[in-house]
């Protein structure tokens, strides 16, 4: 393991597909310009709603052979992209898992920087956004909210190209709404597979053709990898992960969840009734680490990521790690945010490699 000019570590591996995790501080635009590989950049790893200090909401940038994708859009997105020096109106497909609050309300954020930056008169590109039903009502609130703000613009200078005088605001964004499973999104770098996942299996029948939770099997030219978004034990989800190289996932502690069931129950005032009714979407519509660890078996997953997911301390961190592999034997990955990570293939090998972080990625993290 050599050191580069920046004190940038990696993991230089021969054998089969590599994943590994590179610094992204001292080249801040390196994720967008990397070539023949796959990389995760972790924008945010933390759930909510509840806002942390040091981590944002869920957010992972997907690069495959330089192009980007975003997967999930909590709070937080924007301020991480710019950190890193990936300018947010470059990735032309977003994808969000679910509609609870954590994964998408940094959405507006990055319509926000991408509506100043885009030139509307001169590329009439436009931004994809998919989602699950809702998707488009969100999209078109979010642009209508923006509208307000950036109409003062116009105003004052009618020749901003940020729309077009007395015709209101051009939207470059466009919403599609995900209705089953199966394949949702193709082209000539990646493919991507829908599953409906187990996050709203307690909820009432009436409303479930409403509101649908997605995981995503992401099929690029290096590996395949599996988000899982928000979810419970799955069959589906097992079935959708089956065989893939890494599996982005979401994780709850045990003891650190009871701990939360109890300090919500006290601060609200729930009855038993609602109590149990809260434990109960925490143990069945989430990930407990014998579940992950159960899911990823079963699933024979290379390799686990962990995101969605608020350890206090490095030592917590690898703790969820030991949990996790009483179930699983295979790598498992705790990341902070912008940790980053690659995954490449030697195509001289047939064999896999190791699943390998290389640490804390930014100049105040180390």
């Amino acid at each position: 393991m050599n050191k580069s000019r920046c004190g940038m570590f990696i993991v230089a591996l021969v054998l089969g597909l590599t994943f590994f995790s590179v610094p992204v501080a001292c080249q801040p635009q390196a994720a967008a310009l990397r070539a023949n590989d796959t990389e995760l950049l972790m924008l945010g790893t933390a759930g909510g709603p509840p806002l942390r200090k040091n981590r944002s909401e869920p957010a992972t940038l997907l690069i495959v052979d330089g192009r980007t994708y975003l997967i999930d859009c909590g709070i937080g997105t924007i301020r991480r992209m710019v950190e890193v020096g990936i300018p947010s109106e470059t990735i032309g497909t977003i994808f969000l898992t679910h509609l609870h609050p954590d994964h998408d309300l940094g959405l507006v954020d990055v319509m926000a920087n991408d509506y100043f930056h885009l030139d509307l008169a001169s590329d009439p590109r436009k931004i994809n956004i998919y989602g699950p039903p809702q998707t488009s009502a969100l999209v078109e609130a979010g642009f209508h909210y923006i509208s307000i703000p950036f109409e003062v613009f116009v105003a004052e200078r009618p020749g901003f190209q940020l729309g077009r005088p007395n015709r209101g605001l051009t939207s470059p964004f466009v919403a599609h709404e995900i209705d089953g499973d199966g394949v949702v999104y193709r082209d000539d770098k990646i493919q991507i597979t829908a599953g409906e996942n187990s996050h709203y299996a307690l909820m009432p029948e009436q409303f479930r053709a409403h509101f649908k939770s997605y995981s995503y099997r992401v099929q690029t030219p290096q590996g395949v990898v599996v988000f899982t978004g928000d979810t419970g034990p799955s069959d589906a989800v097992v079935k959708l992960a089956m065989g893939a190289d890494v599996l982005v996932s979401e994780v709850e502690g045990l003891d650190e969840l009871r701990v939360l069931i109890d300090q919500m129950a006290a601060r609200n005032h729930w009855s038993p009734a609602r109590k149990q009714e809260f434990a109960a979407h925490m143990e069945k519509e989430h990930l407990t680490v014998d579940s992950l660890g159960e899911l990823a078996s079963k699933a024979q997953v290379q390799s686990v990521l962990f995101y969605h997911y608020d350890p206090q301390n490095k030592a917590e961190q690898q703790a969820r790690v030991a949990d996790v592999k009483k179930y699983f034997h295979g790598q498992v990955l705790a990341p902070m945010d912008l940790d980053r990570f690659c995954l490449s293939t030697d195509e001289a090998q047939s064999e896999k490699a190791k699943f390998e972080s290389c640490g804390q990625k930014t100049a105040d993290q180390q």
